[in-house]
C-alpha cells in the first residue's frame, strides 16, 4: 500500500496537470460575487514618481521666530521644553511646526519632543504628523511610527472616507523629502487593518502599486487574516486576494497558506484546503504543526477518521507533533464515533507529551465516565 503522502502527491500533480484542481484558489473570480480584482483601473501600467515636496514659505517675521525656537531647542535641551519654549507659546501658530520641524530634522529626539509640545498646545496638522511619521520610521521607530499613526485615527468625529484621502495623500507628498522609507506604508496600512477599514487597505494596496512599492508580506498577511475572519461562502475575499496578490509581486509565506486553509476548513470545503496543504510543499513551502493541525481539526469536524490517522501518521514521520487543540479534537471525534478504547489509549500520549490544557478536560470527563482511563489521572 502507498505512503498517504505519495498518494496525495501524486493526486495533486494529476489535478494542476489537467488544471482541475477543485479548489477556491483556481476558481473563476466572476464566478465569487462581490470580487475585485486587481486588474481594475485604479492600476496603472506606468510607476508614478513621488512628487516632490514643496512647503509654505515663511515670512521675515516668522523665519526669526522659527530660528529663534529651533536655537531654544538645541541650546537648552536639558531643560524641559515647556520651561523653555514658555516666551513662544503665545506668538507660535500651526504653520511654524513644520518650518521648526525643518531646523531640528537631524535630531530625532528633539523632534518627538517638540512635536509633542506643539500638539499639547494646538492641533496637530495632518502634514505634521505625517513628517513625524516618516522621521520615525526613518530612524527604525516603527513602535512610534505606528502609535502616530493610530492617533489620528482615534480622533472623534472623523470622516473616514475624506481623512483617508487627505492623510494619504500628505503622507506621499511628504515621503520624498522627509523618509523615503516604504516601510512608512506598510505601518499605515497595518494601522488601517487594525481599525478595520478593509476598502481603505485595499486602495493602499492598489495605490503603492502605481507608485512602484509592493507592500510586505506581514503587512498582507495582517490584511488576510482579517479578511479570513468575515470570510463567507458568498465573498471568500481572503481565498481572492491570496490568488490574485502574487500576480503584482506579493511572496506568500507559510503564515500565509495557514490562514487560507483556516478560512477555507471554516467555509467546509475540507478537501480543498487538503489540497492547498499539498500544494504548499510542492510550492517549496514546508508545512508546519499550524498547517496540519488545521486540516485535522476540518476533518475531526466531519467526522472522517481515516483521513485524521493518515494527516497524523504523515506528521510523525516529519517530525512534527499534534498541538493540543488537535488532540482534543481527535478524542472528541474518537467518543463520537463510540471508539473509547482509541480514545483512551489517545489519551495517555497526550499525558506523555505533557499535553493536558484546560480546554480538553470536559472531553476527557466524557473520556472518563464512558471508559477505565482514570488511571492516567492518578
Amino acid at each position: 500500500m502507498n505512503h498517504p503522502s505519495v498518494i496525495l502527491c501524486n493526486e495533486e500533480r494529476y489535478y494542476l496537470r489537467h488544471k482541475k484542481l477543485h479548489s477556491p484558489l483556481y476558481s473563476s473570480v466572476q464566478s465569487i460575487p462581490n470580487a475585485r480584482n486587481l486588474s481594475s483601473s485604479t492600476i496603472t501600467d506606468t510607476t508614478r514618481p513621488f512628487p516632490d515636496y514643496s512647503p509654505k514659505k515663511p515670512s521675515v517675521r516668522d523665519t526669526e521666530l522659527v530660528h529663534q525656537i529651533a536655537n531654544v531647542i538645541k541650546l537648552r535641551r536639558a531643560e524641559p521644553l515647556r520651561r523653555s519654549l514658555k516666551p513662544y507659546e503665545c506668538k507660535f501658530k500651526t504653520d511654524h511646526l513644520v518650518w521648526v520641524l525643518m531646523k531640528i530634522r537631524s535630531d530625532y529626539s528633539l523632534v518627538l519632543d517638540f512635536f509633542e509640545w506643539a500638539r499639547s498646545r494646538r492641533d496637530s496638522t495632518i502634514e505634521g504628523l505625517c513628517i513625524v511619521t516618516h522621521l520615525a520610521v526613518a530612524c527604525k521607530d516603527l513602535r512610534v511610527a505606528h502609535s502616530m499613526i493610530r492617533s489620528f485615527w482615534e480622533r472623534p468625529k472623523l470622516s473616514v472616507a475624506d481623512s483617508f484621502v487627505q492623510f494619504f495623500e500628505l503622507l506621499v507628498y511628504t515621503y520624498k523629502d522627509w523618509g523615503s522609507d516604504p516601510n512608512v506604508f506598510d505601518v499605515f496600512f497595518q494601522v488601517l487593518v487594525e481599525f478595520g477599514m478593509v476598502r481603505e487597505v485595499r486602495k493602499v494596496f492598489e495605490k503603492m502599486l502605481n507608485y512602484g512599492l509592493v507592500l510586505s508580506v506581514d503587512s498582507c498577511n495582517l490584511y488576510l487574516d482579517r479578511l479570513s475572519k468575515e470570510c463567507d461562502k458568498k465573498t471568500a475575499t481572503a481565498v481572492v486576494v491570496f490568488r490574485e496578490f502574487p500576480k503584482v509581486g506579493v511572496c506568500w509565506n507559510v503564515a500565509s497558506y495557514n490562514i487560507v486553509i483556516h478560512c477555507v476548513c471554516q467555509l467546509g470545503r475540507i478537501r480543498e484546503a487538503h489540497h492547498l496543504l499539498v500544494l504548499m510543499e510542492l510550492k517549496g513551502y514546508t508545512p508546519d504543526v499550524v498547517s496540519y493541525s488545521t486540516v485535522i481539526n476540518g476533518y475531526c469536524r466531519f467526522g472522517e477518521l481515516e483521513k485524521v490517522w493518515k494527516l497524523i501518521e504523515v506528521m510523525k514521520k516529519k517530525g512534527l507533533k499534534p498541538n493540543s487543540y488537535t488532540h482534543g479534537s481527535i478524542i472528541l471525534l474518537l467518543c463520537r464515533s463510540g471508539k473509547l478504547v482509541e480514545a483512551e489509549e489517545a489519551f495517555p500520549e497526550m499525558v506523555e507529551h505533557g499535553i493536558v490544557p484546560i480546554e480538553t478536560v470536559p472531553i476527557v470527563h466524557y473520556i472518563i465516565s464512558k471508559s477505565k482511563c482514570s488511571e492516567y489521572l492518578e
